[in-house]
C-alpha cells in the first residue's frame, strides 16, 4: 500500500464535497463547490509531483504530506456537517448528511489508516491487518443498522415491514457466509457471491432511502 493512496482518497473526497455542496446550494455559499474543485486539482498535482520525485522523496515524507491532505479533506466533511447543524440550523439535512457522508467518510478513513499502519514496511502502529471477510461483515452490519433505523424512523408502517424483510435476508446471508467450513477453500466463491449480493442489496436500498429523505426534506421546505 503506497502513501499516495491517501492523496487519491482525499482528491475523491473533495470531488464528492463539490458535488454535494452544489446539490445543496441553498445551504452553502456559491463559491464552496469551486473551492473544493480547486482542492481536488491540488491533490491531482500532488500525485503528479509524487510520481516525478518518487525516488527522491522517502516513504516517510510522502506519507505525511499525503496523509495531511487526506485529513484536511475529512475535516471538511465534518465541517460541512457542523455548518448545516449549528450555523444553518438545518437539523434534518444535517442528519442526512451525517449518515450519508460524514460517518462513511470517517469509517473509511479509519479503515485505510489501520491497514496502512499494519501493511507498511515501517509501521508506526503495531496492528495486524483486517481480514477481508471481517470487512464484509462490518460493512453489512453497519449498513443494515443505518437502513433499518432510516426505514423505521422516517417512513410509514409499511416500510417497517420491508425493514424486517431486508434484515432477515441479510441475516441469513451473513449466517451462511459465516458458517461455511472453509472461507478460503472451495466454498469461497459462493460465500463471496452471497456477501456481494447482500452488500449490493444494502447499497441499493440505502441509496433509495437517501433519495427519499432528500425528497421529503425538499417537500417540507417548499411547504414552509
Amino acid at each position: 500500500m503506497q502513501p499516495e493512496l491517501f492523496a487519491l482518497l482525499g482528491l475523491n473526497v473533495f470531488l464528492a464535497l463539490s458535488l454535494l455542496s452544489c446539490l445543496l446550494d441553498r445551504y452553502f455559499p456559491s463559491m464552496i463547490p469551486y473551492l473544493y474543485q480547486l482542492a481536488a486539482l491540488t491533490g491531482f498535482g500532488q500525485l503528479l509531483i509524487s510520481k516525478e520525485f518518487l525516488s527522491t522523496f522517502g516513504e516517510y515524507t510522502r506519507f505525511w504530506y499525503c496523509f495531511a491532505y487526506f485529513m484536511v479533506a475529512i475535516s471538511n466533511v465534518i465541517a460541512l456537517n457542523v455548518y448545516l447543524a449549528f450555523l444553518k440550523k438545518r437539523q434534518l439535512i444535517s442528519k442526512i448528511f451525517l449518515g450519508s457522508a460524514t460517518v462513511p467518510a470517517v469509517l473509511a478513513s479509519i479503515f485505510f489508516i489501520y491497514n496502512y499502519a499494519s501493511a507498511t514496511t515501517q509501521p508506526f502502529v503495531d496492528f495486524s491487518a483486517i481480514p477481508l471477510e471481517s470487512v464484509f461483515f462490518a460493512v453489512l452490519i453497519f449498513d443494515t443498522l443505518v437502513l433499518a433505523v432510516s426505514l423505521h424512523a422516517f417512513f410509514k408502517p409499511k416500510w417497517r415491514d420491508l425493514t424486517a424483510i431486508i434484515v432477515a435476508v441479510l441475516a441469513g446471508v451473513c449466517v451462511y457466509a459465516f458458517l461455511v467450513p472453509a472461507w478460503r477453500g472451495s466454498t469461497f466463491v459462493f460465500s463471496a457471491m452471497a456477501l456481494g449480493v447482500a452488500v449490493f442489496m444494502v447499497l441499493g436500498a440505502s441509496i433509495y432511502v437517501f433519495l427519499r429523505l432528500v425528497s421529503e426534506a425538499l417537500k417540507k421546505r417548499r411547504r414552509r
